[in-house]
């Protein structure tokens, strides 16, 4: 009785609990946002004549927004719009550089404008239309097709909103927007980051993930619709939110740990879900298309430039050491900094289910002002951009951004089915070990061929635990080590190979495992791997690969039959 329930319990085990790790192993090749920043085109040539620590150059003093001299600027913030003109605009907060990165409370908002591509070079407008000091400006594209620029600090320190119909045109100033409902906090207007949704709302997210909603107007009132309370509290600031293939983003930094996370979600308030790291300023992801890589010390307040649809570049402010390192008039500064983002290929690879308020395929309003455009479906699926050209309706789409076929990343080329694990040859029933032609009882000591009763591998005689026709069961005949081993126990001689009378303890269950007592030994006569190895090309029945049959019950059952032979005898 102790022995039956042994082989049961062994049984149980066997076939019921996965592989050890199967459980918690994680996909090692599912793609974080992080994977997904492409190599900087150069602008101007790499020098190390420069401000910076030794991890920040040799750099391109022409990406993105910066005073190369280190004698007048410091940059934080950097909010990019394109414009009907094709021409990038980009509004930061500037202050004095020998005041040192303390003075930032101070900043005002500052414009720089390319006149080639997304990143740069910016040149500093020489008058501001913006007046007062700045707080983590930042902006949307209407679905007019009009601007928005959203100062957090504001007059008051609410939050000033500023409107312009072309960005070659004044801004204008329409006030403070206003909140209604929930509770608010002094960061409820802090670290703001604003989304234009298509269906004419609004959404800001705070520094504390306060998550506010305007059905139609941009100054409100907003409504505290939720928190994102897996992020309040936790170190966690400068939210950057929006829409594209059909979900939402956001990207959330941990000032303590200098890296970013990445969550989604399908409408935008609820149900965010953590997707991995967005970026870290100790990975290589800032790399030049020479292969140089520039280190930062902190990477901040990122911001997104959609085109197309899609997110075509982020923008981060940047600093060589600590802030508190950073003091007046030495060599070491703040800029904001522009790595192009393959935004076609992240989108087509994780795409959401589509709203009014974001629509599948497409980046909503917030689309650079170009929302037929949406390229989500003309270069989705490898097809190389948008429908006519490849992934850009005006200008947009380059291939810096990800519209081209060659980064779009074809679905033949991405790990086919037939390449990886495939049932027929890694363990299918027919090949590794099937009842029916291994070691099954039947085959192993029938009338004809395994002998009759007093000769060739029936109970009495040619089975018998001594001779080795049991395969693997008893003390002397029968051991794993002798008995039921295919080159001893199981020879020709002795009436233990399977064509002559090989009982299934000969070739399917006595053989030892290593040797080739697997369910694919027995079978036929050794597996090509080796008779019985934990391979997927063996096909043996220790381990289950990746499209394989599982063969552990008919083991378990064959097992069972053996045992009750063996009671039967007895009596």
């Amino acid at each position: 009785m102790r022995t039956f329930i042994s082989l049961f319990v062994v049984t149980f085990f066997v076939n019921v609990l996965p592989p050890a790790g199967a459980l918690a192993a994680p996909d090692a090749g599912t793609k974080t946002l992080i994977d997904y920043f492409q190599p900087t085109p150069i602008v101007c040539p790499l020098t190390s004549s420069t401000w910076g620590a030794s991890g920040v150059i040799p750099r391109d003093t022409c990406n993105g927004l910066e005073d190369s001299t280190d004698k007048q600027w410091q940059y934080w913030d950097g909010k990019i719009l394109k414009g009907p003109d094709g021409k990038y605009h980009m509004y930061a907060g500037q202050w004095p550089q020998n005041k040192g990165f303390a003075d930032w409370p101070n900043s005002v908002i500052a414009e720089a404008v390319s006149n080639g591509t997304v990143i740069g070079s910016y040149v500093l407008s020489t008058t501001t239309p913006f007046t007062g000091k700045e707080q983590n400006v930042t902006g949307a594209v209407l679905s007019d097709g009009s601007y928005a620029l959203l100062d957090s600090l504001g007059t008051n320190g609410t939050g000033d909103i500023y409107t312009s119909t072309s960005l070659a045109n004044p801004w204008t100033s329409k006030g403070q927007f206003q909140i209604t409902g929930g509770s608010t906090s002094t960061q409820t207007t802090e670290n703001l980051s604003i989304w234009a949704n298509a269906d004419g709302s609004f959404e800001i997210m705070s520094r504390s993930f306060q998550e506010m909603v305007s059905t139609s107007n941009i100054l409100g009132p907003y409504t505290i619709k939720a928190t994102v309370p897996s992020l309040q509290s936790q170190g966690y600031e400068d939210p950057v939110i929006w829409c594209s293939g059909g979900q939402y983003h956001l990207v959330a930094n941990d000032y303590n740990a200098r890296k970013a996370n990445h969550y989604t979600s399908t409408d935008g308030i609820n149900n965010w879900k953590n997707m991995g790291l967005a970026y870290d300023p100790t990975s290589d992801f800032v790399r030049y298309t020479d292969g140089t890589v520039n280190h930062w010390y902190k990477m901040e307040r990122a911001g997104v430039v959609m085109e197309e649809g899609h997110v075509s570049a982020f923008t981060f402010a940047v600093i060589d050491v600590d802030k508190n390192s950073d003091v007046a008039d030495d060599t070491h500064g703040s800029k904001i900094i522009v790595v192009p983002f393959d935004g076609v290929s992240f989108d087509r690879d994780s795409p959401g289910p589509g709203s009014a308020a974001c629509p599948a395929g497409s980046g909503g309003s917030g689309a650079g002002g170009q929302t037929g455009g949406s390229g989500g479906s003309g270069g989705s699926s490898g097809t190389g951009g948008a429908t006519g050209s490849g992934g850009k309706t005006g200008t947009g789409g380059n291939a810096v951004s990800g519209g081209s076929t060659a980064s779009g990343g074809s679905t033949a080329s991405g790990g086919a089915t037939g390449s990886g694990g495939r049932t027929g040859t890694g363990g299918s029933t027919a090949m590794g070990g099937a009842l029916g032609t291994g070691g099954a009882v039947g085959a192993g000591g029938t009338t004809p061929s395994g002998g009759t009763p007093g000769s060739g591998g029936a109970v009495g005689t040619g089975g018998k635990t001594g001779t080795g026709g049991m395969g693997g069961v008893g003390t002397t005949g029968g051991t794993v080590a002798t008995g039921g081993n295919v080159e001893t126990g199981g020879s020709v001689a002795t009436g233990g190979l399977t064509s002559s009378g090989g009982s299934s303890g000969s070739g399917g269950v006595g053989g030892s495992v290593a040797t080739g007592g697997t369910l694919e030994s027995g079978a036929t006569g050794g597996t090509t791997a080796g008779g019985g190895t934990t391979s997927e090309s063996g096909g043996c029945s220790c381990r289950i690969g990746a499209g394989q049959t599982a063969s552990y019950p008919g083991f378990a059952l064959l097992a069972l039959v053996m045992f009750a032979l063996r009671l039967r005898r007895r009596r």
